[in-house]
């Protein structure tokens, strides 16, 4: 009877105190210290509903769910229990949960059953959670988290790998976006043409969603606001005067942060609409000299990639057959340069006529992180230079192309000093005086920058039937680019002090077992794990009779 008892505590306080030993090599089990710190100081409690449940789950799909729930178990008792959680199963007796995934636009994947005698079978799965916290005015905010990485019926174990090393970040920052008290200000610059309308539809409706996102015209105001945690400019085309670069340069001094879009060569496919051939002409913004003090220059060149690009569709000269999708080598797919959280465990990036970065040693104090590079086989052109739309029918030769991972997107930190500390051209001086401000040296913390040499990794397809398309979608290919992710990441980086993307740092070895000595040892290993437990089993409990007869005979 006292075993029992024992074993009854035993099973209650294992139900209600959790506690477990990370004793992996690559530290899989281990929450990161900024989710860490972010759940000990939740305000509000947290209620998160799992849909990726259900008889008849796909093994790859169990273990996710089984991911899911022990990463939230963690959460919870990291958080002191505001962070709840509960599996919901759609197809089950819960009627509401289909119209919860329908209010959020969560839609399921059909994947195929192994049905047995059966056959197969069709059955849809959901691989999304919600979050949601209610705050103390008893207002409820929502939070949907797709837990797969990929949108596609097709589970590979890459794929699951790659879900379970981002889902730790995928949820702690939807917890983090909902309980935030108030949505940082971010400012979109215009008033040097840059790229404005349905084309940036995706990336203010993305953004918009964690921050409160404003127009600017630089042309129009004295300064740039502070309150401003970051400020996008996206695809100028009108040059920039003393002033704004001024006004660009004292709002970096003040706290601020800079993510610029920059094409330093015209180009785009609509410049075929009038000729198969163009000129791609530099671009002069009049803002090297600015960007040259902080430590990078955009160069007024392409980039070209024989290996990682994506296609436009072209018939061949003559044909009277539908287009063909050919290789166009001024369409990198751009793959992360570094290890830094904004591009870890990031897919490509679709570019458009990108230009080449080149970093300077100007003030060592600033370091440069290549955030997007070309893969290592491209080439670099300057402009002026001719584009062909026919060049697309000849074949790519690798060999021709000799430059290796051409940075196209950086990220500059530290403390930054003002352009103007030095020297003040007249021109900005008597603006300056008009206004009564006086010049800013240096930045008080260390700033951030992001620098990339397109202005189109923000712009969507728009489509005639379907208006403006999601942000990473090529009307001319089934993949979906990470370009969204990008931008999010990049302005998160750039705007929140918690630094939650250190979540996606991590790395979990994908361990696969050799096919031949699986092949080889099957038999083997069966006995060990299942022939020698039964077998210890037997010899204990012969051991345990004789004990007994012998003690009681």
């Amino acid at each position: 009877m006292a075993i029992i008892a024992v074993l009854l505590l035993v099973n209650i306080a294992a139900y209600y105190f959790y506690g477990q030993i990370d004793l992996t090599q690559d530290r899989r089990y281990t929450i990161t210290p900024a989710t860490r710190n972010m759940l000990q100081h939740l305000d509000n409690r947290v209620e998160v509903q799992v849909f990726l449940t259900g008889d008849e789950l796909p093994a790859a799909f169990q273990s996710l769910a089984q991911s899911t729930e022990d990463l939230l178990r963690n959460f919870r008792d990291i958080s002191n229990n505001k962070v709840d959680y509960h599996f919901t199963d759609p197809l089950g007796k819960d009627t509401s949960a289909l119209a919860t995934l329908a209010q959020f636009r969560m839609t399921g994947i059909p994947v195929t059953i192994n049905a047995g005698k059966k056959g197969t079978t069709q059955k849809m799965i959901f691989p999304w959670a919600l979050v949601t916290t209610i705050d103390a005015t008893g207002k409820a905010t929502a939070y949907p988290v797709f837990l797969q990485e990929t949108n596609t019926q097709n589970v590979s174990r890459t794929l699951l790998n790659k879900s379970v090393i981002l889902l730790e970040y995928n949820l702690a920052n939807a917890i983090h976006q909902i309980s935030k008290k108030e949505k940082p200000a971010v400012a979109y610059l215009t008033g040097n043409e840059e790229e404005f309308g349905y084309s940036i539809w995706s990336a203010f409706n993305t953004l918009g969603r964690y921050y409160n996102i404003d127009t600017y015209n630089l042309q129009q105001a004295p300064v740039i606001p502070v309150r401003y945690k970051t400020v996008i400019i996206n695809r100028p085309m009108k040059a920039f005067t003393d002033e704004d670069k001024f006004k660009l340069d004292q709002y970096v001094m003040n706290g601020g942060s800079l993510y610029m879009n920059i094409n330093a060569v015209s180009g785009s496919l609509d410049s075929f609409r009038s000729a198969p051939r163009f000129n791609a002409m530099p671009v002069e913004l009049q803002l090297n000299d600015l960007l040259f003090h902080y430590g990078v220059r955009v160069n007024p060149n392409l980039i070209e990639d024989a290996v990682d690009f994506a296609g436009i569709p072209l018939a061949a000269p003559g044909s009277q057959g539908a287009p063909e999708i050919r290789p166009w080598v001024y369409f990198p797919v751009l793959k992360a340069g570094s290890e830094h959280p904004i591009v870890k465990n990031m897919g490509g990036i679709l570019s458009r006529f990108v230009s080449s970065i080149d970093t300077n040693t100007n003030d060592a104090a600033i370091r440069k992180t290549i955030l997007l590079a070309s893969s290592r086989y491209s080439k670099i052109e300057a402009a002026p230079l001719p584009v062909i739309l026919e060049s697309a029918i000849e074949d790519v030769r690798p060999a021709t192309f000799t430059k290796r991972n051409v940075p196209a997107a950086v990220l500059l930190e530290g403390p930054f000093r003002s352009f103007y500390a030095g020297h003040v051209p007249q021109s900005v001086q008597r603006f300056a005086d008009s206004l009564h401000l006086q010049v800013v040296p240096r930045v008080k913390s260390p700033g951030k920058i992001i620098i990339a040499g397109d202005g189109d990794l923000m712009v969507n397809e728009v489509s005639a039937k379907e208006g403006p398309l999601e942000l990473g979608i090529y009307r001319y290919s089934d993949y979906k680019f990470d370009n969204k992710s990008f931008l999010l990441n990049s302005i998160e980086y750039l705007t929140d002090p918690d630094n939650l993307l250190e979540a996606r740092t991590r790395n979990i070895d994908n361990r696969i077992l050799d096919p031949k000595r699986v092949e080889q040892e099957r038999s083997t290993w069966q006995f060990v794990n299942i022939g020698i437990p039964i077998a210890l089993i037997l010899v204990l409990g012969a051991v345990f009779f004789f004990i007994r007869k012998k003690k009681y005979a």
